[in-house]
């Protein structure tokens, strides 16, 4: 015989909560995270969703893909020899350029696909899927500075405090799942600018990143376990009492919208509480398909990618390098030839198999992946290393690329000089790039903007055009 629910009041009800399921409601109450509905883009798009794989602490261009072999001529001599003091100005700025001398490629390159492409022998296995990838050998930014250069990649701003382009995504776009976040971030420790880069800035609530964890037995939202000894059921009926005292409370106080986020909230952590662990349930996958990805984090976190796209999920950002593992290739960091060999190591067989994996299930022509990074590195070794080499921050002149969701792959748009020091042939800014993404996303960016402080604020700021040579 079943018993009657009685709806208690609203000290009664938080008596039978957790303080973890607290915390998560009342996280999720405060950014939003609700369904929020597919809304139609400006024009046809060609890409449903992304995945952002960002590598943090400025991958060299110089050792990846831009194959400078013309640097061995130069070899030693210095720098302050070639370049004129405006041009070596910005560099690491809180270093000395005088005395640094060139440093050629400290890998072997060779060429691969059809298209050709150069590529570093640290990504052997990318060379499986070069030939779907766009890569853009020109690009710029404003800042040789990490936490700057990352708020400006993910932001189109130099300064905290504006919407992440996830969140300008799900802001134009909507999502396509009622069960999951629109945007979803998976780390492995804190950026350089902190977790601001992947917030919401001035747009509403439900456009932050669900920051998630990829962590066998462990649901993927942190608090949203049920408590002990509480069924779904239970659970489900207690959130039912909940949302009747606050419609009520909306009702009695209708200018209060926040009430109507904080509703749909305590919706999204009972949908999240059902269906993320799903998603997130890595033990559905077939032992081949665990085998072509690899074991370690960084390949967990781009098969988790997949299924998210896979389950509606509009944007999804892999940001590595955070915890211990940066990019950042100073000599006191490990040196240039140990960071950048074991970072590629790490990553090459989960980028290469989140691209063919996506081709295989016909999800590339709809999956937009983009590969970046803050800026590059000198052409130039560190004056003041240590006992290994380093290259500095270097911001005029790198390379990004992009694959599938409409992109041209197997070529190549842009290049710096012979030194990899400027961007001399169809250069570009990370806004440009930013202009594409959302362009292949369908939407117009001088037309996605929000009115704020009275003016328009978007993700391209007041810049940015389209690159059209790289859509297919």
């Amino acid at each position: 015989m079943s018993t009657k629910f009685q709806m208690p009041n609203r000290r009664d009800f938080l008596g039978h909560l957790s303080l973890g399921s607290i915390a998560a409601l009342s996280h999720l109450a405060s950014s939003g995270q609700a369904a929020l509905p597919a809304v139609a883009p400006h024009y046809r798009p060609r890409a449903r969703n992304v995945i952002l794989l960002f590598m943090c602490g400025g991958a060299s261009h110089l050792e990846t893909f831009d194959y400078k072999p013309k640097l061995n001529k130069w070899a030693g001599k210095r720098a302050d020899e070639i370049f004129s003091a405006e041009e070596l100005r910005g560099f690491n700025p809180e270093k000395t350029v005088d005395g640094c001398k060139i440093l050629p490629p400290v890998f072997d390159f060779k060429q691969h696909g059809q298209s050709g492409a150069w590529l570093s022998e640290i990504y052997p296995r990318l060379g499986e899927v070069v030939d779907e990838i766009a890569f853009l050998k020109a690009v710029h930014t404003d800042s040789a500075i990490h936490s700057v250069g990352e708020t400006i990649w993910h932001t189109g701003h130099a300064r905290p405090g504006f919407p992440s382009m996830g969140s300008w995504v799900t802001y134009g776009l909507g999502s396509e799942s009622s069960d999951l976040p629109p945007y979803v971030v998976m780390k492995d420790g804190i950026s350089t600018a902190g977790d601001v880069v992947f917030q919401q800035g001035m747009l509403p609530g439900q456009h932050q990143a669900a920051v998630a964890r990829v962590e066998s037995g462990k649901p993927p939202f942190p608090y949203l376990d049920l408590p002990s000894g509480v069924s779904a059921e239970r659970q489900r009926e207690h959130l039912a009492a909940l949302n009747r005292l606050n419609r009520l409370h909306r009702d009695r106080h209708p200018t209060q919208p926040e009430l109507t986020g904080r509703i749909e909230a305590l919706e999204m952590a009972w949908k999240l509480q059902q269906s993320a662990e799903g998603a997130f349930d890595l033990s559905r996958e077939s032992a081949g398909v665990h085998a072509l990805y690899g074991e370690n984090q960084f390949s967990k976190h781009c098969l988790t990618a997949r299924r998210l796209v896979e389950s509606g999920v509009r944007f999804v950002e892999i940001f590595d390098g955070a915890k211990g593992r940066k990019w950042d290739a100073h000599g006191n960091r490990g040196g240039l030839i140990g960071n950048h060999r074991s970072n590629a190591g790490r990553t090459d067989q989960g980028i290469t198999a989140l691209i063919l994996d996506l081709k295989a299930r016909g999800m590339l022509e709809e999956t937009l992946v983009v590969w970046a990074t803050e800026f590059g590195r000198t052409p130039f070794e560190e004056a003041n290393r240590e006992t290994q080499l380093g290259r500095g921050h270097h911001h005029k002149g790198f390379t990004l690329w992009m694959a599938g969701g409409g992109v041209k792959g197997g070529t190549s748009l842009g290049a710096t000089d012979d030194f990899g020091m400027h961007a001399v042939k169809n250069p570009v800014h990370v806004h440009d790039v930013h202009a594409t993404i959302l362009h292949l996303l369908g939407l117009d960016h001088e037309r996605l903007t929000l009115r704020h402080n009275s003016r328009d604020v978007r993700l391209t700021d007041v810049f940015g055009k389209v690159i059209h040579e790289v859509v297919a």
